[in-house]
């Protein structure tokens, strides 16, 4: 069973480019530092049509940091790869009416 790390960006930027980015080519770089990750995926929002009524989530990006197990994804948010990480989150374009969340799930593939 793998550990999956989640970052929801929620809200919305000048230069959504600049955002992406910077996120691609230098958060991810300090992500890949980190102790025992196994992959760094990036979400995007996709135009889709359900016929069913549905409430629709709002985020502009959802980041995914892949692990092992708990003990790794523990071993790599006590890191100093992890507080590099944080910093540079002070490096991106801003976004405004921003929420910005973070959840930690472990994955049960079910088929």
């Amino acid at each position: 069973m793998s550990v999956s790390y989640f970052v929801r960006y929620e809200g919305e930027t000048e230069n959504a480019a600049a955002f992406l980015n910077h996120y691609r080519t230098q958060h991810a770089e300090l992500l890949r530092h980190y102790p025992r990750i196994r992959e760094c995926k990036l979400h995007h929002p996709a135009e889709w049509h359900d016929p069913v009524p549905v409430k629709k989530d709002r985020i502009f990006v959802l980041a995914e940091l892949v692990f092992d197990s708990l003990e790794d994804l523990n071993f790599s948010l006590a890191s100093e790869a992890r507080q590099d990480s944080r910093r540079d989150f002070n490096n991106f374009p801003p976004l405004h009416n921003s929420d910005i969340r973070h959840l930690a799930v472990t994955t049960e593939i079910l088929f």
